[in-house]
């Protein structure tokens, strides 16, 4: 029964058409969560809840008590929901293992079993997996590429009734990363602060999350891409300044994104913009600042930039650096980079 598709199995949810067994896993929590709220939103009401809904967590139970719970009968409900946490963490030793295959076999109509199993997916070898995919709607869970996230973002966030523009979705994500809790987290505080229909910008993730839309990596990357030394030391400064908003790990990881996509542009002349956009994997609204930094920095000097972020990565980390506070450290890189 296994099925991937995240919006199917949400749509079916919501038209409370359940089947027995859930089995969510995989690198993304956020979609694991989101469907196992979704269950618990749909699958009974609140009064059904007190007496038809069961959480465990993986570390503290065993096929058996998993089996002898959704054996039970739901009270004044239609159904009972029994929900496994932290999935990762069961035991799957040749007994737990055959308890699971027998319950498999003949699931409990009128109980929904979920298990939430995060950061993973279990052993592809073992019968319990194979069974799970046959016998259970199944959903893998992946990781969004960084270049999927502001769009993530945006449909998000219209979905709640709001609009974001490019710049400020793009900020987040050089933020956050592609972690959709953290982001989601985010957007939620941007949401509570603002009117359904409004446009959420740089200025409002300014005031409500902290981030500078002016003093952030994004425009330090752009700042150098674009040859502007002035720009880029005024950001290097305030970095130094207010430690928090520019951590070097930070900047090193994003700096390192940035000139790799530039190098792979210099392989991509002659090719159109939406062609460039889909190989490097960014938004086609700042492909321009891409080709501006390509038409700045040459292969070779890149790859000298390269030599110079793992230099400075291991300073960080205390090699061969005689004391050289972050924000120093920072400021010598880009006067490197830029001379």
């Amino acid at each position: 029964m296994e099925k991937n598709d995240y919006e199917s199995i949400l749509k079916d949810l919501k038209a409370r058409k359940f089947s027995p067994v859930y089995f969510f896993c995989g690198e993304e929590a956020y979609f694991i969560d989101a469907l196992t709220e979704q269950i618990e939103k749909y699958a009974l009401n609140e009064m059904e809840k007190s007496f038809n809904q069961t959480v465990v967590y993986g570390k503290d139970v065993t096929a058996r008590q998993i089996a002898e719970t959704c054996g039970r009968l739901p009270m004044m409900a239609e159904r009972q929901v029994v929900i496994v946490k932290e999935a990762q963490a069961l035991s799957l030793k040749e007994e737990e293992e055959k308890q699971y295959l027998a319950y498999l076999k003949k699931p409990v109509g009128s109980t929904i079993l979920v298990f939430a199993w995060k950061y993973g997916t279990p052993d592809g070898r073992k019968s319990f997996t194979r069974d799970i995919k046959k016998s259970a709607v199944y959903f893998e869970s992946k990781a969004l590429y960084e270049n999927q996230v502001a769009a993530w973002i945006k449909k998000a966030v219209r979905e709640k009734k709001y609009t974001i523009g490019d710049g400020a979705a793009e900020l987040i994500v050089e933020y956050t990363g592609n972690n959709l809790s953290n982001i989601s987290n985010e957007l939620e505080k941007l949401m509570l602060n603002k009117q359904p229909g409004s446009l959420i910008n740089e200025d409002d993730i300014e005031k409500l999350i902290g981030i500078s839309k002016e003093y952030n990596v994004f425009e330090l990357n752009n700042a150098i891409g674009a040859g502007n030394t002035a720009r880029a030391y005024r950001i290097v400064n305030y970095f130094k300044a207010n430690p928090k908003s520019g951590p070097l790990a930070l900047v090193l990881g994003a700096m390192h994104g940035f000139f790799t996509k530039v190098y792979q542009l210099h392989f991509l002349r002659g090719k159109a913009d939406k062609e460039m956009t889909t190989a490097i994997k960014v938004s086609p609204f700042f492909i321009k600042d891409y080709k501006t930094a390509a038409g700045n920095f040459s292969p070779q000097k890149i790859e000298e930039i390269f030599y110079l972020l793992e230099e400075y990565d291991l300073r960080y980390k205390g090699v061969g650096n005689q004391g050289v506070e972050e924000g120093e450290l920072l400021r010598e890189m880009v006067y490197k980079i830029m001379r």
